[in-house]
């Protein structure tokens, strides 16, 4: 028994030998044929420069793929930013099929990224850094070629601890994501596939029009994508992400035109509870959060369809929806919280253009004790908006602000509010003046009754507030 297992574990322990020598080896028996393959591949079909410092082929970096590992890798941008990096990283190695080195040939079937940056750049045209590759058609060819045994076969590609910058000067669009881990394994050889990714970023910015509204926001991501490299679309068919601790299902398709994109994007986040919408909100609204009790359940519908052509002005159709059931409100320091918070909202901008904007709250309820507020708005453009509103409440100010806890100013007082209102407010030149001379044309027809007592105003960087506030308002234009 002794003698068995003795040969046994000298058999394994050779076995084991030999393996980890092959792998230490087998690189170079490949010395230089693969890299000098591989950089024909990319000579062939990349129009714009590659530079790297040094070339190693190793099982170890990612093991057990045999890679071959550019360092201080870098890839300028397509024009009109040829002079500016498209991709730079520490390291990118690209994963070689073992099989293929037996036939002959060199399949890439991998690629790895670690400590890249990835900056995608679009200017006011419309026109992008990322059209670097030539095809095989237009790409030069002659007798010296050696990449007619090297191909793409890319079913894995590994992005870590990157950063990505995505700037659409055209929208104007600004994407910064820092800490971005990303997997997606798909057979992306083929013309047509599905590409299986899972991705997790510590902190993403979104800016639109020199406007945050998302910063410093963790995303958690499991999606599939279908890919159509002929047409050059991408359908979002099943895609689960997280923005902090909110969840929401993304869909959608995009695709690529010749002076711009189509679009169709759906995003939804339903029957989540209350307090995690807040933690999707910028940072300055968290500290809010930390000292305030929220319960209840809410509803979010974005959608962003149509064309975007930046020469013809063509843009999407956005829209967002909103709902929320049995909201609870509670600071800290609140004498009384806000109960039974009930919202219905929905706006629209046709076309991106805010002169086409469409608001409709229908409509927002909430308690303190027994106060109450209520009202119903729908506002219909910017320029000249149709207005119609409804607003009832009676309601103890002191407990409202301490309920949502605003820190910029305190009010104090008990306030009604009556106000029915139906019409267009416009705006326009006075035919009397020869100067210019902007004058009020049209206003709703209305009903207002307001009134203000014990009424106490502060602002926090104010060393005195204002005191015995007290007003009885009643204003009306009929038709």
């Amino acid at each position: 028994m002794k003698r068995i297992v003795f040969r046994t574990l000298k058999i394994t322990g050779i076995s084991l030998a030999c393996i980890l020598l092959l792998l230490f080896l087998l690189p170079y028996f490949f010395p230089k044929s693969i890299s000098d393959k591989i950089k024909s591949l990319a000579n062939q079909h990349l129009k714009t420069e590659l530079n790297f410092s040094e070339a190693r082929l190793s099982f170890f970096n990612h093991f057990p793929a045999l890679t071959l590992t550019l360092y201080d890798f870098s890839l300028k941008g397509s024009a009109p930013f040829e002079k500016d990096t498209l991709v730079a990283s520490k390291e990118i190695a690209l994963g070689i099929d073992i099989s293929s080195l037996i036939a002959g040939k060199i399949y890439i079937d991998k690629i790895f990224l670690t400590k890249a940056l990835i900056n995608v750049q679009a200017n006011e045209k419309g026109e992008a850094n990322y059209n670097v590759y030539a095809s095989s058609d237009s790409s030069a060819k002659n007798d010296n070629d050696t990449s007619g045994n090297a191909s793409l076969k890319i079913e894995k590609i590994i992005i870590e601890k990157s950063h990505i910058i995505y700037y659409d000067r055209s929208f104007p669009m600004l994407i910064n994501a820092k800490g971005f881990n990303y997997v997606g394994k798909g057979d992306l050889s083929k013309s047509i596939f599905d590409l299986v990714t899972h991705a997790e970023i510590d902190s993403v910015d979104f800016n639109y029009n020199n406007q945050s509204y998302f910063v410093s926001k963790k995303v958690r991501a499991d999606l599939i994508t279908k890919i159509n490299t002929h047409s050059l679309s991408f359908v979002f068919e099943k895609n689960d992400l997280k923005i902090n601790q909110l969840p929401v299902e993304f869909k959608g398709k995009f695709e690529f035109l010749k002076q711009g994109y189509r679009m169709n994007f759906k995003i939804n986040s339903n029957a989540t509870e209350l307090k995690n919408i807040v933690t999707a909100l910028p940072p300055e609204y968290l500290g809010w959060l930390e000292k305030t009790e929220l319960k209840g359940t809410a509803d979010i519908g974005v959608q962003l369809a149509g064309n975007y052509i930046a020469e013809t002005n063509t843009k999407p159709d956005l829209s967002v929806t909103m709902g929320i059931r049995s909201g609870y409100i509670s600071n800290e320091k609140a004498p009384s919280p806000v109960t039974n918070l009930f919202l219905n909202f929905e706006t629209r901008l046709p076309g991106l253009n805010p002169d086409s904007l469409y608001v409709n709250i229908d409509s927002i309820f909430f308690n303190i004790d027994k106060d109450y507020f209520s009202s119903i708005i729908k506002v219909k453009g910017l320029k000249k908006p149709d207005i119609h509103a409804k607003i009832n409440t009676e309601i103890d100010l002191e407990k409202w602000d301490r309920a949502f806890g605003f820190k910029t100013f305190d009010v104090k007082g008990k306030y009604s509010l009556h106000l029915n209102a139906d019409g267009i407010f416009a705006r326009g030149q006075n035919p009397k003046n020869i100067r210019p001379d902007t004058i009020i044309s049209s206003i709703p027809s209305f009903k207002f009754n307001s009134s203000f007592t014990n009424g106490y105003f502060k602002y926090a960087s104010v060393s005195k507030p204002v005191k015995n506030i007290r007003f009885d308002m009643n204003a009306e234009c009929p038709l």
